[in-house]
């Protein structure tokens, strides 16, 4: 999501790279340089100067860490302090004891993603409380039949009335129907307007005032710009906030307004919507949201995106091709597919540490490139895709135009796979990987499903 603020961060510190001294002067022109990024990107000015103040008392005046590149403390003290800007650690949802009710209230302006994050948080919560869903939008019934099938869709009950006009009678009912079933989270979807009013306000403060709600998370859209500022605040001094739930955080536009919201609000980030599936929603981790911001990439999700695209059997199995050098195109193309569900190339670069300032441009091309070599792997017969023998010019011809594709894309197919199957070829390469790993929290099996 901060593509373009990640760059200009990356290129101050490869200006201060290598240096055995910084001077303050340094520190003080690298810091102005980032508080300009910031506010490029949608960054309040005044969560902008906070980061400034906070990160010069930090850096100046500093003892040097022995053995510590001065450029490293540096970026480590600017981590921090973004840190502290964006929230704290992981956040999440606070949920009562089980054997009492959690109700959690979502609002914000209509568009903003409240009934799909609704039933999101309803799939993460599922397995570990008894979730049910409640609409409360009474002045939009598509909204209440949207939320019924998402709740089909995540399997968990659910409660609306498209006849009743008041919704904190619609929760109270929701409520006492609850408490007979003994589900013992509630997740209330409320209504959206395209601009805040007083009546908006006012239908809020009795659906809070009707029930003892667990936390009251304000959904905000990521793309939404500097306006989001004046919606949290209104929403703070009118409700109360006790989190704010980030949709379209995957999305490639500024976001710096997102990043302001805990300095304008007081209340932290929860969790972040990162696509349209619902599955996807993650716990918010301002740890690594900040190393993505500072180039450092993300790892760990890199991680979890992989587990998830293939599961334990297909890497172990992938592997011994590997081992044994048995590698066709049958797996190739589950990693090309593979590579597709972890969000593609593109995604899946930004996670990598230090590839914060690669071609974009590149990237699609990439990705284009995959998606030209699915298809002509999928115009292959059963015996080609074993890649037993060499492919024939006639054979060429018949995938090209099976594919789609032209006779030197299918060329450049068979040389990026022979590449490939001549690389995972040596056991001690893949010995030398294993142990260079370890390190990084990662095993062989995960890399294979990165590979």
């Amino acid at each position: 999501m901060f593509d373009n603020l990640t760059k200009s961060i990356s290129n101050v510190f490869s200006k201060i790279h290598g240096k055995k001294v910084l001077t303050d002067k340094d520190i003080t022109d690298s810091l102005l340089t980032i508080k300009e990024a910031l506010l490029s990107a949608d960054v309040s000015l005044e969560a902008a100067n906070k980061f400034l103040e906070e990160a010069t008392n930090r850096a100046i005046g500093k003892e040097k860490i022995e053995g510590v590149e001065p450029a490293n403390q540096f970026i480590a003290d600017v981590h921090d302090t973004l840190v502290n800007m964006i929230g704290e650690g992981e956040s999440g949802l606070k949920l009562e004891p089980v054997e009492k009710t959690t109700i959690t209230l979502l609002f914000g302006l209509q568009g903003s993603g409240k009934t799909t994050t609704t039933a999101k948080l309803a799939k993460y919560y599922k397995d570990k409380r008894r979730v049910m869903m409640v609409g409360l939008d009474v002045h939009r019934p598509a909204a209440m039949e949207q939320l019924a099938v998402l709740a089909r869709e995540v399997g968990v009950p659910y409660h609306i009335d498209t006849k009743e006009k008041k919704a904190y009678k619609i929760l109270k009912k929701a409520l006492a129907i609850a408490k007979k079933e003994q589900y013992n989270m509630i997740l209330v979807d409320t209504a959206g307007r395209l601009e805040i009013d007083e009546d908006m306000m006012m239908e809020l403060r009795r659906v809070v005032n009707s029930a003892d709600v667990t936390e009251k998370l304000l959904v905000v859209d990521s793309t939404a710009g500097q306006s989001v500022y004046d919606v949290a605040k209104s929403f703070q001094s009118n409700i109360g906030i006790n989190g704010v739930i980030l949709t379209k955080f995957d999305s490639g536009v500024r976001g710096g307004a997102a990043l302001s919201l805990k300095y304008a609000t007081g209340s932290p980030v929860k969790f972040v919507g990162v696509g349209e599936h619902i599955d996807d929603i993650d716990v918010f981790d301002a740890k690594r949201v900040a190393g993505q911001i500072l180039g450092m990439g993300d790892i760990v999700k890199l991680v979890e995106k992989a587990r998830a695209a293939i599961s334990e059997k297909e890497a172990k199995e992938m592997l011994q091709k590997v081992i044994e050098n048995n590698f066709d195109y049958n797996d190739f193309l589950k990693q090309i597919e593979a590579t597709a569900k972890m969000g593609g190339i593109t995604k899946m670069t930004s996670m990598i540490p230090g590839m914060a300032n690669i071609d974009t441009e590149l990237l699609s091309r990439e990705e284009e490139k995959f998606k030209k070599y699915k298809a002509i792997i999928q115009s292959m017969t059963k015996k080609e895709r074993l890649a037993l023998f060499p492919l024939n010019n006639s054979r060429k011809m018949r995938i090209s135009k099976g594919s789609g594709q032209s006779v030197y894309d299918v060329n450049q197919l068979i040389k990026q796979f022979t590449m490939m199957k001549n690389m995972m070829g040596s056991t001690k390469k893949m010995d030398k990987l294993a142990k260079s790993l370890e390190g990084m929290g990662m095993s062989i099996d995960d890399l294979n499903k990165l590979m």
